[in-house]
Parts: C-alpha cells; sequence; structure tokens
C-alpha cells in the first residue's frame, strides 16, 4: 500500500515540502471541522430582545399606516354618497362594442339619478375643477380640455379613452365624479 502510494505522489511529481505543507493543512481542516460541530451556535438576541424589535415594527407600520390613511382621505375624500356612486359595474373590456358602452352609460346615468352628489360635468369644467377629479393632474386637464376643444363634446364616458394616459382602468376610477350632461 505505501509502495502504490509512493509511486501515485511520484506520479503528481509533488516535492517532499509540498506533501508535508498539503498534510499539514488537510490536518488542520479536520481538526477545525470536529470543533466546529462539536461547538454549538451562539444565539445573537434573546427571545425578550425580538419582543421589543417587534414592538417597535409594530408601532413604525401603523404610524405610517395612519399617514398614508390621512393622505388618500386629502386627496380622495369619500362620503357614503360617493362610496355608492363608485359601485358601478363597468366592462374592464378594452373592446367594448358601442351597446356595452350604452349599458355603461345608462348604469352611470341610473346611479346619477339614485345619488345625490356633486359631480363635475367634463362638458363644462374648466382646468380647476377637472384637477378636483382623482387621478387627474394639471397634464390630463389640459388634455381633456385640448380634446374637447378639437373635437366637441365627450358623448360618451369610453370617449374619454381617447385621451393619451386614460386607459380603462384610470377611467373606471372617474366615473362616479363626472358626469356628460347637466341635470334637467
Amino acid at each position: 500500500m505505501k509502495r502504490r502510494l509512493f509511486f501515485w505522489l511520484e506520479k503528481l511529481k509533488i516535492a517532499p515540502g509540498e506533501r508535508k505543507a498539503i498534510s499539514g493543512l488537510l490536518v488542520l481542516l479536520v481538526i477545525l471541522g470536529g470543533l466546529n460541530l462539536a461547538l454549538s451556535p451562539s444565539v445573537p438576541f434573546e427571545d425578550g430582545d425580538y419582543l421589543e424589535l417587534e414592538r417597535q415594527f409594530d408601532e413604525r407600520t401603523a404610524m405610517l399606516e395612519a399617514e398614508e390613511e390621512k393622505l388618500m382621505a386629502q386627496y380622495f375624500p369619500r362620503s357614503e354618497k360617493q362610496i355608492a356612486g363608485a359601485q358601478i359595474d363597468t366592462v374592464s373590456d378594452d373592446s367594448t362594442s358601442n351597446e356595452e358602452a350604452d349599458d355603461t352609460e345608462k348604469k352611470v346615468e341610473e346611479t346619477n339619478d339614485n345619488v345625490d352628489t356633486e359631480r363635475i360635468n367634463v362638458n363644462k369644467a374648466n382646468r380647476e375643477a377637472l384637477e378636483a377629479l382623482p387621478g387627474i393632474g394639471p397634464t390630463y386637464a389640459k388634455r381633456i380640455i385640448k380634446y374637447r376643444d378639437e373635437n366637441g363634446e365627450f358623448e360618451s364616458f369610453e370617449e374619454l379613452k381617447n385621451i393619451k394616459g386614460i386607459a380603462q382602468k384610470r377611467l373606471d376610477k372617474l366615473i362616479p365624479f363626472i358626469k356628460l350632461k347637466d341635470s334637467e
């Protein structure tokens, strides 16, 4: 056995000094590996420390949620009347036909009759009134007015999707707050 090991090492052309160094490193590796397994890992925190961190996390989360609710209430005030108006069933498919668009308008008009909210007429509103709508800023207000000036009054809510940046999702959010004609 010793001869085979010797001839194998000779084939590798390892010098005697290198053999001793490699053997020493292997012995050191085995010793350190055994010590690592024998020693149990230390626990960085006790249970009480984790409870304190969780409490601080919960406080910060509650504070951030309160700030978010305050901002949402500031920019999107919702009364009970508006909540009832927001429960309109709208078609979410972009390839809606004229009949489906008419059905959506009828539902909105029925909701207008049932809910006594102050809706903004997009055919007559100025820039400031349009900016008061949720999701409509100065840029969208200018686009709506420009489109209205170039193409005349909006005949349907779906026509608002012709304005750059207004897709079905934004339109669904706007419908409870807008109207096309003044009440008679």
